[in-house]
């Protein structure tokens, strides 16, 4: 082996070594964030029986999120913003709109961590069809984690706190 083939195969073998380091150093995947689908979009209709378009008075959907995660030695503290489409319907009365969304980890119930519900305010644009874009930032969910217990075992679930009137109205929604 000549002087020049030695050094290569050492460069190589550094070069390796501090790869692998990188490769073990990388951080443990994130528990998944999933928008649930039936509680993703909330059509609000005014008082009364009428349910069809010119009964709606306002409409909302989460249409994304962004978010990441920071490990502790007691667990992940996962870090979301939200996207909401907010739209006012034919029957809009014009002011501020409370709306609720809830973030759920389905593995932590029945401890109230396991749910939290949170409030949006929004006012609505008084003409009728007009969709406004709403980001609510900095949600944060702690889940605890036990020793080795990897992080992508739980799954955080985000969705419109509905009636069961309204969860009835997007499951028969959907099956059209």
């Amino acid at each position: 082996m000549t002087l020049v083939s030695f050094a290569r195969l050492s460069a190589l073998i550094v070069l390796g070594a501090a790869l692998s380091g990188c490769v073990n150093n990388q951080l443990p995947p994130c528990p998944s964030v999933r928008i649930d689908n039936t509680t993703a979009r909330l059509v609000q209709f005014k008082e009364g029986a009428g349910r069809d378009i010119t009964d709606v008075d306002y409409q909302a959907e989460i249409v994304a999120y962004h978010g990441d995660c920071k490990f502790s030695d007691e667990g992940v503290e996962v870090q979301m913003d939200f996207d909401f489409a907010i739209a006012s319907g034919a029957a809009v009365k014009k002011g501020p709109a409370s709306i609720y969304y809830f973030v759920a980890v389905p593995q932590l119930f029945p401890n109230p961590i396991g749910k939290r519900v949170f409030q949006l305010r929004h006012d609505l644009p008084a003409s009728p069809g007009v969709k406004e874009k709403v980001r609510e930032n900095d949600i944060r969910v702690f889940i605890p984690l036990k020793k080795d217990e990897p992080a992508a075992a739980y799954d955080v679930y985000v969705g419109l706190q509905l009636t069961n009137e309204q969860l009835d109205y997007n499951r028969a929604q959907r099956q059209k």
